[in-house]
């Protein structure tokens, strides 16, 4: 399906500490028309919460890759997640239903500004200024996601530059990528980097080791595997 950019005309002009306040009232009008897109780290975390690994939550739950959540196929294209008494994955939501009403921008130099998406026309929420921003980003506890963020975000730099120091067309043929992504067949992930518990499984096997417990060390065996691709792609000068 084609996905609209609802954050290409964000304001981003506030900081953590201006006066902001929202308070959901439930009526779940957000849920719906979205494409709700989802990093390695909320597949994980969302897939551990259903009791199944990230390749079958990604086959059952995702399209785009592996990227953007499924919504239901009638027409009221509502979150496969929502159910009659709201959201039922809401402990273990993604960061961008976290940060709702809010989107997040960070500069190259690291500084992160927030904006106001434009509500639903039939939106129950409540704004406010009873609090800043900072105060709205703790109660929604989004510093994990964050930090979750800021090592895949890392990670991808490393690979970005290790792919264009082999080819000097690679940021020519980003949004190219970017759009075989999106046009990957439904429940199919695009690559390893979505899909943890298939990488780390081949990972373990390839050196040896257990597989990783925890949500933590799934993660960081993650990173590992793919630093470790990055690490095998050939230099100037050698052999392809």
């Amino acid at each position: 399906m084609p996905y609209k950019d609802t954050l290409a005309h964000v304001d981003y002009s506030l900081s953590g500490e201006d006066p902001f306040s929202y308070h959901c009232n439930a009526c779940c009008n957000c849920c719906h028309n979205k494409a709700i897109r989802v990093t390695p780290y909320e597949v994980l975390r969302l897939a551990r919460r259903l009791g199944v690994t990230t390749t079958q939550f990604i086959a059952q739950h995702t399209e785009a890759g592996g990227t953007v959540l499924r919504m239901s196929d009638d027409n009221d294209r509502a979150c496969i997640f929502l159910e009659d008494t709201g959201c039922g994955v809401h402990s273990d939501r993604p960061l961008a239903c976290r940060l709702y009403p809010l989107a997040r921008s960070i500069s190259p130099d690291g500084e992160q500004r927030f904006g106001l998406l434009t509500p639903h026309p039939k939106s129950s929420g409540e704004y406010g200024a009873s609090g800043s921003v900072n105060d709205y980003l703790e109660n929604q506890g989004v510093a994990q996601f964050f930090q979750m963020g800021e090592r895949y975000g890392a990670l991808y730099r490393r690979m970005v530059d290790k792919l264009e120091q082999l080819d000097s067309d690679e940021l020519q043929r980003r949004p190219r990528r970017r759009n075989d992504v999106i046009e990957t067949a439904t429940g199919i992930s695009a690559s390893s980097w979505i899909d943890i518990d298939k990488t780390n499984a081949a990972f373990s096997e390839a050196h040896g080791r257990p597989l990783p417990g925890d949500i933590e060390e799934c993660v960081s065996t993650h990173i590992e595997a793919i630093d470790d691709w990055i690490a095998s792609l050939p230099i100037d000068g050698e052999a392809t």
